[in-house]
């Protein structure tokens, strides 16, 4: 079959070559053929002669590329080869054996340089070599593997009869092993049994489980929708403590008299303003109060009408001038409604370590506040907190005491911690402002004449700032000696709104 292969590629061969030959010889004869008979006039032999260049020029490029198809001549690129192919490409001949060429040419495979019917020959032959090779590689593999696989059917029948004895004794074990399993089949059914009652009562247990935990996860639930209408209900009044006078001036100066000792305010009944509300005096030109000094401390005397009030000037004259139309400003209290309060410990505002809650509460309550909750110092809470509650006010730092046998908190001490922290969480939770005593007594009172501080800070009250009221009398109609200045002229008489 390989001898019948050579055969066929070299009768390839030669009819190539001689297709080839018989082209070149015919071109040949064209050209001697036409430059023969254009010589009738030296004009029409000039023309002719440029028509024969061409012809020439045209055939040797023709020749080229029948070189190039048989592999002799110069060796040219691929290029090369495809711009001689354009300037023959009305010779049909030609294309024809240029067409099976590239056909035959396919044989090489991809990346064959200079691609002829010499090197296609080779090619093939090589390629036959090969093949035969392949073929005497395969003869032997195929002996190697018969072998081979005859190795393996021996050993493979070697081992299933070494299987099928076994087999043979597996088989008796397992009679064996069944005796003894039936004797036991009884024993395990009644432990299945057993088993199967005790799941059913884990189920039920695991069922009441579930029930539990679905009741404790529907709580759950309930109480995050109530921590969630909290927060928006939060959310709302955080929007408005940002509208509320907190930040800006309350009310305006309308007046000035008695040699800037008295002054009116545009502030009265309607405001839900009341005698003893301090206020303090800020510049015209002044637009938010925090962190700003007042520069003077008014205090309410008379109500006079809705919108009028008359106070008295606390801080001293000397050092201070209040002009018409300065702003007025009390972080203490709010127009049209009270400031809530929480206390939290003892309350000791002159400093004798005496728990003066009363005296607060009152002062509180004089500049317009209500306290809503108390947590006494023995840890009773009175009232509670709410998210409109404004300010958690602490007072005396929680002393805890140990019992020296064991260094532990008495009882007393650990309710009081204990209800202690818990009310402070609840401020926290629900967003109340924390201040200390000591910043309260100067929001509400303020300091001595002269003392004044910028808005936010603390001011720590005198003992002699304050006076214990007189015993017995009638004060209906007027503020409590208390809170009167040393004139005494604070009057409660003017109608409420």
């Amino acid at each position: 079959m390989a001898r019948d292969r050579n055969v066929y590629v070299w009768q390839a061969y030669v009819t190539v070559m001689s297709i080839v030959s018989l082209a070149c010889l015919g071109a040949m004869m064209f050209v001697i053929f036409q430059s023969g008979t254009n010589a009738k006039t030296v004009e029409g032999a000039i023309a002719k002669e440029q028509k024969a260049t061409d012809e020439l020029r045209k055939a040797s490029n023709a020749r080229q590329v029948l070189e190039r198809i048989v592999g002799v001549g110069t060796p040219i690129t691929e290029s090369e080869f495809n711009q001689l192919l354009s300037t023959v490409s009305g010779d049909e001949k030609l294309n024809a054996a240029v067409k099976v060429y590239t056909q035959n040419m396919a044989l090489f495979g991809p990346g064959a340089s200079e691609p002829s019917y010499t090197k296609l020959v080779a090619t093939l032959m090589q390629e036959l070599r090969a093949r035969n090779m392949q073929v005497d590689t395969a003869s032997k593999k195929e002996i190697e593997l018969k072998d081979k696989y005859d190795a393996t059917i021996a050993q493979e029948t070697k081992a299933r009869d070494a299987e099928k004895q076994k087999a043979q004794d597996l088989a008796n074990q397992l009679e064996k092993e069944l005796t003894k399993y039936t004797e036991n089949i009884n024993q395990q059914q009644q432990t299945i049994t057993k088993i199967e009652t005790e799941k059913q009562a884990l189920v039920q247990s695991l069922n009441k489980k579930i029930k539990d935990k679905t009741t404790e996860l529907d709580k759950t639930i309930a109480m995050n929708e109530d921590l969630q209408k909290r927060i928006e209900k939060l959310n709302r009044k955080l929007q408005e403590i940002q509208g509320e006078d907190f930040q800006y001036a309350q009310g305006k100066i309308t007046n000035v008299t008695d040699g800037g000792d008295t002054v009116y305010i545009n502030l009265g009944f309607a405001d839900r303003l009341k005698p003893g509300v301090t206020f303090g005096v800020l510049d015209a030109d002044i637009t938010k109060v925090s962190g700003v000094s007042p520069k003077a401390k008014i205090e309410v005397i008379k109500v006079i009408n809705e919108r009028l009030s008359r106070c008295k000037v606390l801080a001293d004259r000397a050092a201070t001038t209040i002009l018409q139309g300065d702003q007025i400003y009390s972080p203490g209290w709010q127009a049209g409604k009270d400031v809530l309060y929480a206390l939290v410990g003892k309350m000791d505002i002159d400093g004798d370590s005496v728990d003066d809650r009363d005296t607060l509460r009152a002062l509180i309550e004089q500049n317009g506040g209500k306290v809503v909750a108390e947590l006494m110092p023995n840890g009773e809470l009175k009232g509670s907190l709410s998210i409109d509650t404004n300010w958690l006010v602490i007072g005396e730092d929680f002393q805890p005491k140990a019992l020296a046998e064991d260094g532990k908190l008495d009882n007393a001490t650990s309710i009081a911690a204990k209800k202690r922290g818990e009310i402070e969480l609840q401020a926290k939770a629900l967003n109340i402002g924390r201040m200390n005593l000591d910043k309260l007594l100067s929001y509400l009172r303020g300091g001595k004449a002269g003392e004044v501080m910028p808005i936010g800070t603390g001011l720590r009250a005198k003992a002699e700032d304050y006076r214990k009221p007189a015993a017995g009398g009638d004060n209906a109609g007027r503020v409590s000696e208390l809170f009167q200045t040393r004139d005494g002229d604070l009057s409660r008489n003017a109608p409420k709104p």
